[in-house]
């Protein structure tokens, strides 16, 4: 698959984005990522480097310091970094998505406060919605936010919350009219918690398969005060639509990261094929390695026209949920069948830690669970066909 191909959907300007980020991901990244991972080791001297390059304004307007990038070239960015690391991709992600959510909704004064160092990489951001008894079913939540005065005071547990130590703000679903049914209507919120709020505790950090090197952890609100000006816009009730636009957006983010890890798996496997002989010729020669990396290629193609239309159509529309969702659906478990078809090929080197793809495996089965998992996207993706017939 060469370079100078043609690929639908990108301009002049996509192409130089993604050359950018590639050569970064290249010379920074690739060298490294594997014993960073191993370490678990969250990569603070890459996060100057990131801000350099823009990745954590991807999300935030020009007037605060960022690039606002069209949904195109925000698929092409972890399409890109997920190639190198998993685990630099998430940080980017994790910042970029509370980034977008006060560009988008908060008012003037959260985004003066918040956005310059966010863009700068002064602060990190990330999201909590998961709660130990609701995963996908968020109107279900059961964290609550009681104005007190000046004030709220949350009351509740978040789960596997990743990048929740270092997100200042942590963007926070909560609920804050415990009265309404259903609760989306009105009844949920978005609150910006920084760190050192009174109230606010970690739990233990989960040890993870893939994704290393952020944490995921329990966040505590035990009449945590968090002030009134950190609502999300300051008007109760319209969180859960905020959060569905930035969800929207996260199943491009997933399509595109899986993307990544797939095509670099094939790109290895490519590489390895034409070196590893077996019966006195190399075994890219044997026309079943050839069926199977045909194979490979179609999907890690497939997968990048899916995100790149869920793109096109959430650029054009606002919201395209069902584009968003098969992209992701596709891209999740075709990447999956791509590095383990790449580990197959590597035989016992795929296996060992010295080849990352059993990194990329690893990293590659969080993807059809991570923002809304695939069971559910399906679901969507059924309903707006059928309103839409």
């Amino acid at each position: 698959m060469t370079a100078s191909r043609i690929i639908a959907g990108l301009t002049e300007e996509h192409l130089e984005l993604r050359g950018l980020v590639r050569q970064f991901v290249d010379e920074r990244v690739v060298p490294i990522a594997s014993e960073l991972e191993a370490k678990d080791e969250y990569p603070n001297d890459l996060i100057p480097e990131l801000a350099n390059l823009g990745m954590f304004g991807i999300t935030v307007s020009e007037e605060y310091g960022g690039s606002a990038v069209d949904y195109v070239g925000y698929g092409l960015i972890f399409e890109e970094l997920a190639r190198g690391w998993m685990g630099l991709a998430s940080l980017v992600y994790t910042t970029s998505s509370g980034g977008y959510l006060i560009d988008a909704f908060g008012t003037d004064e959260q985004k003066r406060r918040f956005l310059p160092d966010m863009v700068a990489g002064k602060r990190m951001s990330g999201i909590a919605l998961t709660e130990p008894s609701t995963g996908s079913d968020l109107k279900q939540i059961k964290l609550t936010a009681q104005r007190d005065g000046d004030n709220y005071i949350l009351n509740g547990t978040k789960v596997f919350i990743t990048h929740a130590r270092h997100a200042n703000p942590l963007v926070t679903l909560v609920k804050t009219d415990p009265t309404i049914e259903p609760a989306h209507r009105g009844g949920i919120s978005l609150m910006l918690v920084e760190q050192n709020t009174p109230g606010l505790s970690f739990g233990s950090d989960f040890k993870k398969l893939g994704h290393r090197g952020l944490e995921l952890c329990e966040v505590i609100f035990e009449d945590a005060v968090v002030p009134a000006r950190n609502l999300l816009g300051e008007k109760e009730g319209e969180g859960f639509y905020q959060m569905m636009g930035a969800l929207d957006r996260g199943r491009i983010y997933m399509a595109g990261a899986s993307t990544g890890m797939a095509r670099a798996a094939l790109e290895h496997a490519l590489v390895y094929a034409k070196q590893r002989e077996t019966f006195g010729k190399p075994i890219a020669e044997h026309q079943a390695i050839q069926m199977k990396l045909a194979d490979m290629a179609i999907k890690v193609e497939a997968s990048r026209l899916l995100y790149i239309n869920a793109a096109l159509n959430t650029e054009a529309k606002g919201r395209a949920s069902a584009e968003s969702g098969m992209a992701k659906v596709f891209a999740a478990e075709a990447g999956i069948e791509v590095v383990y078809d790449a580990m197959r090929i590597h035989g016992g080197y795929g296996y060992i830690t010295e080849f990352p793809i059993e990194r990329y495996l690893r990293d590659s089965l969080l993807m059809p669970i991570g923002e809304g998992t695939n069971e559910m996207l399906r679901l969507i993706v059924a309903k707006e066909m059928l309103n839409g017939a």
